[in-house]
């Protein structure tokens, strides 16, 4: 199986079990830990910033229900286990194509198989969906009254502005009616990063990362404003690795 560092976000209330799933996840080195849920709304919310390629997810959470977000979450690349006290659901967990179901407790080794499993549909996934951004140059963005096709080049960075997203360039700046998440998955991950929850950067942008006191990173770009943006802490080790720091 290919190594490599493939985003988890856990879905659980309770600290115990929360901490023995965070113990699993550390000790398989294909994965990293990217996101913790203690709640159904913050889960939703945490999927809708980021995409995650394995989810671990309970059923009986707060606010929202592990099912419904699974009833609702469907991108492809994103590969959920269920883990749960109850097995009365794990066939309509499998009708809506959860990757596996783990009846608690359950050891390292029965969460092994889990891993192993997701791992090979992420790699089959990759596999047979062609990578749509690879040979694309421009980003395709539509206003009320235009259709603007913007060189990937010329694009600086995407700040998220509520429920739209401005798409900063070298001549001026876009907005436009999607998602920060939702631009991110049209462009070429390996010239574009997401760098807090509200950013996504042009990585030959970037002209320095500056470590804070406080513990906090920011950036600075290679444009005329010479532009300053913080940096999410869950997002910093995933920049120095492209920016091969």
């Amino acid at each position: 199986m290919e190594s490599a560092p493939y985003s988890v976000l856990i879905i659980e209330d309770e600290y115990p079990a929360r901490m023995l799933m965070m113990d699993y996840v550390m000790n398989c080195p294909e994965l990293k830990l990217a996101g913790i849920a203690e709640s159904g709304d913050k889960a939703n919310s945490l999927l809708s910033e980021k995409k995650f390629d394995i989810v671990f997810m309970d059923i009986n959470l707060p606010v929202i229900n592990g099912m419904d977000i699974l009833r609702s979450y469907r991108p492809q690349g994103t590969f959920f286990v269920i883990t749960t006290a109850y097995s009365e659901h794990a066939v309509e967990a499998f009708d809506l194509d959860a990757t596996d179901y783990l009846l608690k407790p359950f050891s390292f080794e029965r969460f092994r198989k889990s891993v192993e499993k997701a791992l090979r549909f992420l790699q089959e996934s990759k596999q047979m969906i062609p990578d749509e951004n690879k040979n694309q140059i421009h980003l395709k963005i539509q206003s009320d009254s235009a259709v603007f096709l913007l060189p990937f080049p010329d694009i600086q960075f995407i700040s998220a502005n509520n429920k739209s997203c401005v798409i900063h360039t070298t001549q001026k700046d876009y907005e436009t009616p999607k998602l920060l998440k939702e631009i991110e998955e049209k462009l070429p991950n390996s010239q574009f990063i997401r760098i807090h929850k509200g950013f996504l950067v042009n990585l030959s942008y970037v002209a320095s990362l500056r470590y804070d006191k406080g513990g906090s990173y920011t950036i600075q770009l290679k444009n005329e404003d010479e532009t300053t943006l913080p940096v999410g802490r869950s997002y910093a080790q995933s920049l120095k690795e492209a920016l091969k720091l």
